[in-house]
C-alpha cells in the first residue's frame, strides 16, 4: 500500500472517528431541542384527545428535527473538509523544508494551486467539494516524498525560528531530510546535550544553534542544512 493511499485512508479513518465524538456533540442544538419540545406537546395534546393540534405539533416537530439533521450533517463536512485542509497545510510545511518550490516545482505548485482551491470552497462552505481537492492535493503532492533521495544528508541542522511550528528536536529529526522519524529525536539530543541552554531540559533550543546529526546506520553525512539546502 503506497504512502498517498494510506494517508487518505488515514484522513478518513481520522474523520470518522472524530465526527462520531463530534456529531454528539451536535445533537444539543436549537432545532433539535425544539423538535424535541413539540413532540413532547403533540403526545400531550394525544393524551386530551385533541387529534388535531397533536398532528399539526407531530408535523412541526418532524420540519425541525429534519432541521436538526441537515445542519449536523453540515457541520460534519466542515469537520471533515477543516481536517483535510489541515493535513495538506502540514503537507506544504514538509514540502518547503525540502525546498520542493525549486526541487519539485510542478507538484509543488500544482499542490499548492489545489490547496487554495480548497480552501476558497471550504470558505464558500462548499465542504465536500473542498474535502475532495483537500484529498487531489495531497495525492499530486506524494512525489514529493517518494522520489527525495536519501544518499545527500546533512550533518548538521540550524534552528529555525518557525512560529506556527517551531523547531524542536522531535520536528527536527521528523523531517525527511534529517531521519523522517519524530522517534529517533534522542539521537540529536544526546548528541547535543552539552551545548544546550540547559543540558537537563531538551525542550529548550534556540534558533540559531547549530546541530550535530548523527549519522544512522548505512547513512552518510556532510554539510550543513540551513535554510533549505546543505551548505
Amino acid at each position: 500500500m503506497n504512502r498517498t493511499i494510506k494517508q487518505i485512508i488515514n484522513i478518513l479513518i481520522i474523520g470518522f472517528l472524530g465526527s462520531l465524538l463530534f456529531s454528539q456533540s451536535l445533537q444539543d442544538n436549537p432545532d433539535y431541542r425544539k423538535s424535541l419540545e413539540l413532540k413532547r406537546q403533540s403526545e400531550q395534546a394525544f393524551e386530551e384527545g385533541d387529534y388535531l393540534e397533536a398532528k399539526r405539533l407531530a408535523d412541526e416537530s418532524r420540519v425541525y428535527a429534519e432541521k436538526s439533521d441537515a445542519w449536523i450533517q453540515m457541520m460534519l463536512n466542515r469537520y471533515k473538509a477543516n481536517s483535510a485542509l489541515r493535513r495538506v497545510e502540514t503537507q506544504i510545511r514538509s514540502a518547503d523544508n525540502v525546498n520542493a518550490e525549486e526541487n519539485f516545482p510542478e507538484a509543488y505548485q500544482s499542490g499548492k494551486a489545489l490547496y487554495d482551491q480548497a480552501y476558497e470552497l471550504f470558505r464558500k462552505e462548499e465542504y465536500l467539494a473542498s474535502y475532495d481537492k483537500s484529498l487531489e492535493a495531497l495525492d499530486v503532492m506524494s512525489v514529493i516524498e517518494y522520489i527525495r533521495p536519501r544518499g545527500n544528508l546533512a550533518a548538521a541542522y540550524k534552528v529555525r525560528l518557525i512560529p506556527e511550528k517551531r523547531d524542536c528536536f522531535w520536528n527536527i529529526a521528523g523531517y525527511d531530510f534529517i531521519y523522517g522519524d519524530p522517534w529517533k529525536w534522542k539521537l540529536i539530543y544526546e548528541a547535543n546535550k552539552s551545548s544546550l541552554p540547559d543540558p537537563e531540559n531538551p525542550h529548550l533550543i534556540l534558533p540559531g544553534m547549530i546541530l550535530t546529526i548523527p549519522p544512522a546506520e548505512g547513512e552518510s553525512r556532510s554539510g550543513t542544512w540551513i535554510d533549505g539546502k546543505i551548505q
